[in-house]
């Protein structure tokens, strides 16, 4: 009986971990996307803002969704999720553009814009593809943990590359 609670514990955490790295990468892949034709090009910034990046995001929350937990409530984790989306994102927002990259201009309406479409995104999945994740939950494993991280750390070297 103690092994089947340390096992969901230890699943409950790396789901926790799994589902942090994944928002990070999508938020880093956001801004290597975005920001770097952006600086070359505004338009195609845009371009790609619009068509791009929110399938990325959309792959990222679905996976974030499908993978199971020990959350029995689909809205609970929509909530979950969409709340570390959103979390995140203001912060690296705030941490890379403000305190990095020193810019003023860091909290337009659009980024307001852009923090209500993860929320929106992740409740809309939940609604429009609830069969689907209820039918098969994905297990999450260290192998995804370890890709994830070294996607994190491939998008950070790309981005902190390209800035110096």
């Amino acid at each position: 009986m103690m092994d089947v609670a340390r096992l969901g514990k230890q699943k409950s955490q790396l789901w926790w971990t799994v589902t942090i790295l994944m928002i990070m990468c999508m938020y880093w892949l956001s801004n290597v996307v975005l920001w770097v034709p952006w600086s070359h090009n505004p338009q195609l910034g845009i371009l790609l803002m619009l068509t791009v990046n929110p399938l990325f995001w959309a792959a990222g929350i679905y996976i974030c969704l499908a993978s199971e937990n020990r959350t029995g409530n689909l809205m609970k984790k929509a909530l979950v999720v969409a709340s570390l989306a959103v979390g995140i994102s203001l912060i690296f927002d705030y941490l890379f553009f403000a305190v990095y990259m020193g810019s003023k201009d860091v909290w337009h309406i659009t980024t307001f814009y852009g923090y209500a479409w993860l929320a929106v995104l992740t409740f809309g999945e939940v609604l429009l593809l609830k069969k689907k994740l209820l039918a098969r939950q994905y297990a999450v494993t260290t192998r995804l943990l370890l890709i994830l991280t070294l996607c994190l750390l491939f998008l950070l070297f790309f981005l902190f590359y390209y800035l110096m």
